[in-house]
């Protein structure tokens, strides 16, 4: 029996656009409250008690994504004991790094508490313990959720995702703020937050697959073995990646100072927030990557793979352009002109968010296949150049050192090298690869920059109102658009349909 979902494409590109929809609006909601309910000092210590415990979310080397890409290379019901061995030989690996790193934290918290006193330590300990316990003792049942990916059910990871996580935190976090509650109390919501949607998977997969089961008897040391190779190298992907995504704000708290971290961290989660989004449409094609790449169907590979950059490379230069122009006001107006970091550093973020977004169809490819060896040494590259050059950049020019650091290392590494790597996997000509470039992205991204600069220049909107400048912005460039690249446009729909 075929356990294959019809049309599974639409149907997880559609709860993954309204689970991240609910994930920028949820902190659109809440980002204001934190301000006016929590001083400057807390909301930092907050926003450095997230960025510490992202780290933690590393002891998960991998073995998530392994456990996904072995079950979606054949998925049927005959298969399912061999799903049970594939997720326990996970579960078990899983969770004795789990309490590894348990009991080194421990040791490293206690150690703390007896030789190192401060008033910032004292204010962060309790809000991260408890965070980062909850995250270590939950963490391996995730492993339900990459089983559900696996299969193709990836609407319902999202919706299980949605509700039992997203929702959970933003309602509850708001009623906390509201009634006065703290840093303890939010901290005991965000780690539940991240287990309760691995207990919605394990519900559902019971009674789609009554005879998968995650036990010791089902662990196969040869499937744990294998797991190893593949493991490693999605550990160094995630490990850079929290480098990448967290050490500014652990670096300008500790340079500049925990209050200036708001300034810089809230408009860049909402550049992460439209990055992941655009991410989305890449990410959700994974599965189907997967098995055109087993079957050597590197044509429809290519073809897929173009649709991807197409779709990520235009909706992220809309999005630049926007906030280019209306970023400031809307930032001043939703969190108030406090958390506005300037136009030279939001400039800086708007860049940062053009190179992050662009790669995601190279990043799916390489994962989905597991060609990511390279890539993850790179990005671990990326990381340790970032680091460094974020300490120096952050000294020299305060916050926008630290997105400029970004900016820098992106640009000498992954910026160019995910791209190198995808052309080899799915053997696609460098010089038709570039001539294609020019031909559907640069071209129509020119022609709606002149279109854009001459209404600014011959200042056409000036006596309209905000909203109406947005509409008639973005209306010029979707009928830009159509006509130049109604070819593309009609790619993606029908990759959305597959």
């Amino acid at each position: 029996m075929s356990l294959r979902v019809k049309n599974a494409a639409g149907k997880a590109l559609t709860t993954s656009l309204i689970y991240r929809f609910v994930s920028v609006v949820g902190p659109l909601i809440l980002i204001p409250l934190f301000v006016k309910y929590l001083t400057p000092e807390e909301y930092g210590t907050w926003l450095v008690v997230l960025s510490i415990s992202s780290y933690f979310f590393l002891t998960n080397p991998g073995i998530t994504q392994v456990v996904s890409n072995a079950v979606a290379r054949d998925i049927t019901a005959e298969k399912v004991d061999y799903y049970s061995q594939v997720a326990s030989s996970g579960y078990y690996l899983f969770r004795k790094i789990t309490v590894y790193v348990f009991t080194a934290a421990t040791i490293v918290f206690v150690s703390i508490e007896i030789f190192f006193t401060s008033t910032f330590l004292e204010s962060i300990s309790v809000p991260l313990v408890i965070t980062i316990s909850l995250i270590l003792l939950t963490y391996p049942l995730y492993l339900y959720r990459s089983i559900l990916v696996g299969l193709g059910r990836i609407h319902i990871e999202q919706i299980s995702a949605l509700f039992l996580g997203a929702l959970f935190r933003y309602i509850l976090t708001i009623l906390l703020l509201l009634s006065g509650f703290k840093l303890i109390a939010l901290s005991i919501v965000y780690g539940l937050s991240n287990f309760l949607p691995s207990l919605g998977s394990k519900f559902y997969l019971k009674n789609l697959l009554p005879r998968f089961k995650i036990s010791k008897k089902k662990k196969n040391n040869e499937i744990t073995k294998n797991m190893i190779k593949p493991t490693a190298s999605f550990f160094i992907l995630y490990i850079s990646g929290s480098l990448l995504n967290s050490a500014d704000n652990i670096i300008i708290a500790s340079i500049v100072e925990v209050s200036s971290v708001p300034r810089y961290a809230v408009p860049m989660q909402l550049m992460w927030l439209f990055v992941t989004v655009v991410g989305l449409f890449s990410s959700t094609r994974m599965p189907l990557i997967s098995g055109l790449h087993k079957k050597r169907k590197l044509e429809e590979l290519r073809s897929l793979f173009k649709t991807l950059l197409f779709f990520s490379s235009i909706v992220a230069v809309i999005v630049v352009f926007n906030l280019l122009l209306f970023g400031e006001a809307l930032i001043v107006n939703w969190a108030g002109p406090e958390i506005f970091p300037g136009n030279d550093v939001f400039y800086c973020m708007l860049i940062f968010a053009l190179l992050f977004s662009v790669v995601w169809p190279s990043d799916a490819i390489l994962t989905a296949t597991e060609k990511h060896s390279s890539y993850a040494k790179m990005t671990g590259v990326e990381a340790l150049l970032n680091v460094m050059l974020s300490i120096y950049l952050t000294y020299q020019l305060g916050i926008k050192g630290a997105v400029i650091g970004t900016i820098i290392s992106r640009s000498l590494t992954n910026g160019w090298f995910m791209f190198y790597r995808t052309l080899r996997v799915i053997e696609y000509k460098y010089l038709d690869f570039i001539a294609w470039i020019f031909k559907d992205i640069l071209r129509p991204v020119t022609v709606i920059s002149v279109l854009l600069l001459s209404l600014k220049y011959f200042n056409v909107l000036d006596i309209y109102p905000l909203y109406v400048h947005i509409f008639i912005w973005n209306l010029v460039i979707f009928i830009t658009l159509f006509y130049s690249s109604k070819k593309n446009i009609i790619g993606v729909l029908n990759s959305i349909k597959q």
